[in-house]
């Protein structure tokens, strides 16, 4: 747990990324199930209760919410926040953007440094593949990486 600051628990860095679920999608990939649909609950309403965050789930089983919340908290990706209640108010550590960039980043990286010219051609292969406006964005930051215009 990280240090407390008042009735905040302040986190000192970020979860590293240590799986990449082939066989999932989105947020599953490199979070659990219910993990993914809590920081999709929690950055959807800037912060959250428990009691929000199980009422945004469909199905979910109210203290199993509760549990999993508090492994994002120890996981360093969620802060929780002591409200005048009983439940706590929990805020994500970093917006969807910062975390989406941050696992981009860390997939890529190892793709790359695992595969080389390999992993780059099958991530050009992949975006034209995709939607293929995506290889002219491409184009366009390596122009931009390389200081052309």
């Amino acid at each position: 747990m990280g240090a407390r600051r008042g009735d905040r628990e302040i986190g000192g860095s970020t979860m590293n990324i240590r799986r990449f679920r082939l066989d999932g999608s989105g947020l599953s990939r490199v979070l659990g199930e219910l993990e993914a649909k809590i920081m999709e609950a929690v950055w959807d309403r800037g912060a959250a209760t428990g009691p929000e965050i199980s009422d945004a789930i469909p199905n979910a089983n109210y203290k199993t919410v509760l549990t999993v919340a508090n492994r994002l908290v120890e996981k360093r990706l969620l802060l929780r926040e002591a409200t005048d209640g009983r439940a706590f108010r929990y805020h994500a550590t970093e917006s969807r953007e910062d975390f989406l960039d941050r696992v981009a980043a860390s997939v890529a990286n190892g793709l790359v440094a695992d595969f080389g010219p390999h992993g780059l051609a099958q991530l050009v292969r992949a975006a034209e593949t995709l939607d293929p406006a995506y290889l002219d964005e491409l184009e366009r930051l390596v122009r931009e990486r390389k200081g052309e215009q």
